[in-house]
């Protein structure tokens, strides 16, 4: 242990008489070593302030295409567990083929999940209840093409 501590000591002394002997590149190691915390200092400011704006939440968008093979005549997208579905995205009714951009306000919940329902001319209701909040496309689908597990697809039809 002593043997360890004299090691240091020693070292510590030999640089300090280095620095000494080297009076003037002492102000120049000084300077390079304040520019390069400096460099430091501002490459990290920088990664924080990438940080951040990469923190910045995208909003949830789905491009909903209606591959129903009928007019979807009701669409609602709202958080699972409300009682408001808010107003009726298809507007006038979502023809066959068509396809509407629906995003959630800023202030949603992005760790919520979402419900995305539709009703179609012949009245066959479907919702999807576990939406993330996320980017994709979405396409609607027939109760015929549903007997799988979801009554969506999370892709655009092919053309």
């Amino acid at each position: 242990m002593k043997l360890k501590h004299a090691a240091v000591v020693a070292a510590a002394l030999a640089l300090a008489i280095g620095m000494t002997a080297c009076g003037s590149s002492s102000s120049t190691a000084s300077s390079a070593a304040s520019s390069v915390a400096s460099s430091v200092a501002s490459s990290a400011a920088a990664s924080s302030e990438a940080a951040s704006s990469e923190a910045a939440v995208e909003p949830a968008e789905y491009t909903v295409y209606n591959t129903t093979g009928t007019n979807v005549a009701e669409l609602y997208l709202y958080a699972v567990g409300s009682e408001d579905k808010g107003e009726n995205l298809a507007g006038e009714g979502l023809a066959d083929g068509e396809s509407v951009v629906l995003t959630l306000p800023e202030d949603a919940d992005t760790s919520a999940k979402y419900v995305l329902e539709f009703t179609t001319d012949d009245g066959a209701t479907q919702s999807f209840e576990t939406l993330s909040y996320e980017v994709t496309p979405i396409s609607l689908l027939s109760v015929d093409a549903a007997a799988g597990a979801t009554p969506i697809a999370f892709a655009a039809p092919e053309k």
